[in-house]
């Protein structure tokens, strides 16, 4: 039996873990490697710099007594993390300090309290008040800053919206002065136009989209990506950014890289040493080219380069005309490839064609002139956009020549419901016969702050009589932007059924090109009826049928028999015309032959056959017929009908 004691001592102890039910708790772990990392940073700020700790597990971390340094053997001291300091699990630690991390670059090191390296980071430079970041929380390090510091917070990535299955996008992303496309189709194909780089030796565009790419798409693979044309705003700089950087650097891989005809590395050309070596300088032979850059050389080592595992067995020519090189699963949808390489563009004297090396020309074509064009459609949106393209004939300040690309490109578009203006929107594209021709409802200007003036205001003012415009900036600042949608971000069209869209969410709704109504001419007309073996005294005749829904006039055109024999041509007379659906006859005396002959209908060249017809034996009184009439001719003659309807 329990002594009264004991049993206020059991029940003292009860109410005790039931008032202080933690203090039993066990006490926090400190984190391992991996556990805690550091996962955002402000290093320049003229308010307070900090440093942002994340915890990936799913418990409570004790970071008690750990540390937050900069560079190692130099900087600043240590800064301690105070003693009872529990990072949550999945959760966020901030330290604040100032004058801490160097804006010209340092390091971020989070230290065990034996000042070991648990983490760390490092930057180049840091933008006053931006954020370097992971993305997601304990992610990969984002490859450019961001103007929105999450501190303490989820960080925010992008802010791209991720695709959403059985949607057909097209993102035209804001990446200020130059060009980035995604175009996804509803089973999540996706084609990639082009990677802006602002300068030779950065990655920071590559980085920036291939976080957009993961973002909206949930992973790191695109099928197919094009380049539009070898210039930096385009494909950035092999060796530093661009596509070369999302293949060898951020790990974004492709079923297949389009790529056009400007020529090839050949070892130990015009000079150079045959050692395995592509030397930029000297060691391109060129294809199709004017202008040429060190972006366009480096591109070429290394795209026509077998030892470049990651481009060369996935790279293409682009072929013109194709729509299987491009080939989305999903039905209604067609891909284009309406223009490479200036394909039938001539110069100015309207004889040189743009096709070939032109790089050592006085006056060397632009390399925009040998932009890849696609026609992208799905359902009944149609897209076009065809890289820097020009649109007039001048010659450039710098030594170069402009050349109506625009010209050739029309037709092979034709009407559009969305257009990508060309070239930034500059004065050199864009033309208006370009705009009367694609006559788009949507029209979309790629651009940032620049000193070459795009978008022009005379490609402005057309495109707004015709189309609403959407661009992704102010981009120079003295234009009458007008009705334009200044988007300050990414244009993005969304359609689930092919027909209805919307562009950043006014709707519109696709319509195909209205189809011109058909011509008809004589080519249409048939022989229906030959009566060639009448009674003594009754004339010979042939009925000639006109099976279209238009009235044709057969003025000059001719009857006769057999070819290079029989009676001479009987010409039709001027202002004869056959009804739709009507008919003709011309009578004749001693024309054709009982026997057998042949009736034939020629055009008025008197040569050009339009139809014909054999016959080996004609019948008193009956003619050959076609039943019914414009139909097959029957087997043996019948009663004739002439100018009335065949049995």
């Amino acid at each position: 039996m329990i002594s009264q004691k004991l049993f206020r001592f059991i029940l003292l102890t009860v109410l005790l873990f039931i008032a202080y039910p933690y203090t039993q708790a066990a006490a926090a772990n400190p984190p391992g490697p991996g556990d805690v990392v550091i996962n955002e940073y402000v290093a320049n700020s003229s308010i307070t710099e900090w440093v942002e700790l994340y915890n990936t597990t799913n418990t409570d971390l004790d970071i008690s007594g750990h540390y937050i340094d900069d560079i190692a053997n130099g900087g600043g001291s240590p800064k301690v993390i105070p003693s009872g300091t529990i990072i949550p699990a999945k959760g966020y630690y901030v330290m604040e300090f100032s004058s801490f991390l160097n804006n010209g670059g340092d390091d971020v090191r989070f230290l065990d309290p034996s000042q070991n390296a648990l983490d760390s980071t490092s930057y180049s430079s840091a933008t006053a008040e931006y954020s370097w970041y992971r993305f997601p929380d304990g992610g990969a390090w984002s490859g450019i800053e961001s103007d929105s510091p999450t501190k303490g917070a989820s960080n925010g990535g992008t802010g791209d919206e991720p695709w959403v299955p059985g949607t057909f996008e097209i993102r035209i992303f804001d990446v200020e002065q130059g060009d980035s496309q995604l175009i996804i189709f509803p089973s999540g194909y996706t084609i990639l136009i082009d990677v802006r780089e602002s300068s030779w030796n950065t990655g920071a565009g590559a980085a920036y989209i291939a976080q957009k790419i993961r973002a909206i798409t949930g992973g790191s693979h695109i099928n197919v990506g094009v380049l539009s044309h070898l210039h930096l705003d385009h494909i950035g700089y092999a060796g530093y950014g661009g596509f070369w950087a999302l293949m060898e650097v951020e790990g974004i891989t492709f079923d297949k890289i389009i790529d056009r005809d400007s020529g090839v590395w050949v070892d130990g050309a015009n000079g150079g040493a045959a050692d395995g070596l592509c030397d930029p300088d000297l060691e391109i032979v060129w294809h199709n080219a004017g202008t040429q850059s060190g972006t366009a050389r480096n591109w070429i080592c290394y795209a026509t380069n077998p030892a470049n595992t990651n481009i060369y067995p996935i790279r293409e020519l682009a072929q013109l005309g194709s729509t299987t090189q491009i080939d989305p699963p999903d039905a209604g949808a067609v891909v284009e490839i309406v223009q490479v390489d200036a394909d039938g563009v001539v110069m100015a004297d309207g004889v040189t064609p743009l096709q070939g090396d032109h790089t050592n020309d006085p006056l060397p074509p632009s390399e925009n002139d040998y932009s890849i064009g696609l026609k992208i459609r799905f359902g009944q949106i149609d897209y076009a956009t065809a890289g820097d393209s020009d649109g007039e004939y001048n010659t450039s300040q710098f030594g170069y020549t402009y050349n109506d690309v625009e010209s050739v490109l029309a037709p092979r578009f034709g009407q559009v419901d969305v257009m990508r203006a060309n070239h930034h929107g500059s004065g050199h594209s864009t033309s208006q016969a370009y705009v009367d021709t694609l006559n788009p409802d949507v029209s979309a200007i790629s651009c940032g702050s620049n000193t070459y003036g795009h978008p022009a205001q005379v490609v402005l003012d057309r495109l707004l009589a015709t189309s609403d415009v959407y661009l992704t900036n102010i981009c120079d600042t003295t234009r009458n932007y007008g009705a334009s949608v200044i988007v300050d971000g990414d244009i993005i069209l969304r359609s689930t059924d092919g027909v209805n869209y919307t562009v950043n969410g006014t709707p519109y709704v696709a319509s195909d090109p209205s189809s011109p109504p058909p011509t008809y001419g004589i080519d249409d007309i048939v022989i229906n009826e030959l009566f060639p073996n009448p009674s003594s005294g009754n004339s010979e005749w042939v009925e000639l049928y006109n099976p279209t829904p238009q009235a044709i006039d057969i003025s000059g055109a001719w009857i006769d028999d057999i070819a290079g024999g029989g009676g001479a041509p009987q010409q039709i007379p001027a202002g004869t015309i056959i009804p739709a659906g009507g008919y003709y006859t011309m009578d004749t005396n001693r024309y054709f032959n009982n026997g057998g002959d042949d009736v034939r209908l020629l055009m008025p060249d008197g040569t050009t056959v339009v139809d014909s017809f054999t016959y080996t034996s004609s019948s008193k009184n009956k003619s050959w017929y076609r039943t019914p009439d414009g139909g097959a001719w029957a087997s043996s003659p019948g009663s004739p009908t002439k100018g009335a309807p065949n049995p």
